[in-house]
């Protein structure tokens, strides 16, 4: 059934509010606030109706001709239908509304303008394509299962989308796909190399012949890897180890450095937009000097190196073996001799530093989307007197400030960073002081 409604608002998820004449809430993609569209319901839920767009009768001026061919149905960005300006303020309001939600006060100041990403476009150094039984590459509708075909992505890096050319036309593909599930392609931002890395399928019997084959047969590719369950080895022998690497100008922390990675490490997706986040970071903690900072979900120390760099004792904590062995090598690499990594998981190793009675004048956090949870207490316990939590969800973040506010926090500022421009998904800094 077909129905004209106003959009009054974008919320988390780039979904469009409004209502029909009889009150009614209707949820749907691809609009823009202030549009009068025509929507079809697709799904009756205890409160609202769920719908996709038909026909916009009155678009926004905000409303621009999307960039890909593929965009309607690729479930990879959903706003590429909105200006960047645009972009900008929907990200702003969703962060806003979330901390509303949560009933956590925001005074006057505290809520900071969006942190620009340097490019709109192109700035994706990872994409992670999954692999129909037909030998096709692409990524999955949105809230579907059925694979969109993608031959290029207005997206990612230059040498990804030469990589993913490449791909398409591999004779070996469709061979492959019988015992592969995703294809990851990996840009390194020092160089134009590309790292693909196969997840097989682990309840299909790989041929590593074929997967040879299929390595040296794919000249844009520098290096491809193959995954089964948590282990990564080479897909050819002889192969140099796979090392990605990123270089900082000193505006970042003050000095030059460089971070490296294996493709089994985290790294965030928008190199250029990275180091405005780690400068951020660094502002926020503030003079370095004789200050000792706690690091968690250190990864490869991305944050932990440049606070070094800043005269800063830091400790992270980081439960992967593999992101450890790195970030020792970048910490030894830049010069430093103050920074300690421990491969444990943050709840434990928050319990070792409380029952050793440590003190951290700074604790900066990146935990993965689901948040500190329960885990906020112990970091109450620890009692800092600076948290700078970094998150890439609104509305975990906005439980957990909850609870340190409650527990004797004031939030200074929250700053929305545009880590993924095209999409509704957000990064956002928050900078909390103990009363």
């Amino acid at each position: 059934m077909k129905t004209t409604i106003r959009i009054d608002k974008i919320i988390t998820g780039g979904i469009g509010i409004g209502r029909r004449e009889d009150g009614m809430v209707v949820m749907a993609g691809r609009v823009l606030p202030g549009e009068t569209v025509v929507v079809r319901g697709t799904r009756q839920h205890r409160g609202y109706l769920e719908a996709e767009l038909v026909k916009v009768l009155e678009p926004s001026g905000d409303r621009v001709e999307p960039l890909c061919p593929r965009y309607a149905e690729c479930g990879g960005c959903d706003l590429q239908h909105a200006r960047e300006t645009a972009q900008h303020r929907i990200k702003e309001n969703i962060l806003i509304e979330a901390a509303g939600r949560a009933r956590v006060v925001c005074d006057e100041g505290v809520s900071q303008p969006l942190l620009a990403s340097p490019l709109a476009l192109g700035y994706r150094h990872r994409i992670r394509l999954a692999i129909s039984a037909r030998g096709e590459a692409g990524f999955y509708q949105a809230r579907s299962n059925r694979l969109v075909p993608i031959h290029e992505c207005p997206v990612a890096t230059a040498p990804i989308n030469t990589a993913l050319a490449e791909l398409n036309r591999s004779k070996y593909l469709r061979r492959v796909a019988a015992f592969t599930r995703e294809i990851e392609l990996q840009h390194s931002p020092a160089a134009g190399r590309v790292i693909a890395l196969l997840r097989l399928d682990n309840r299909k019997r790989a041929d590593q012949r074929l997967i040879r084959e299929f390595a040296l047969s794919l000249e844009p590719i520098a290096q491809v890897l193959v995954q089964a369950g948590s282990r990564v080895r080479p897909g050819s022998p002889r192969q140099p180890e796979a090392v990605l690497r990123q270089q900082f100008d000193r505006s970042v922390c003050g000095q030059p450095f460089s971070l490296s990675w294996s493709p089994g490490c985290f790294s965030q997706v928008n190199a250029r937009q990275n180091s405005r986040l780690i400068g951020l970071v660094c502002r926020l903690s503030g003079d370095g000097s004789g200050r000792r900072i706690l690091d968690l979900f250190c990864g490869m120390g991305n944050f932990s190196v440049p606070l070094g760099l800043g005269h800063a004792a830091v400790t992270g904590l980081e439960r992967n073996r593999e992101s450890i062995a790195r970030a020792r090598a970048n910490a030894a690499a830049a010069g430093l001799h103050d920074c300690e990594f421990q491969d444990i998981d943050v709840a434990a190793g928050l319990r070792q530093c409380l029952g050793a009675g440590l003190y951290f004048d700074c604790v900066v956090l990146d935990p993965p989307r689901q948040g500190l949870g329960k885990n906020a207490a112990l970091l109450l316990d620890l009692a800092p007197g600076r948290i700078i939590y970094v998150s890439c969800d609104p509305a975990t973040l906005m439980r957990d400030l909850r609870l340190l506010v409650a527990g004797g926090y004031r939030l200074l500022s929250l700053t929305p960073v545009d880590m993924f421009p095209q999409t509704h998904h957000i990064e956002s800094v928050a900078l909390l002081e103990k009363n």
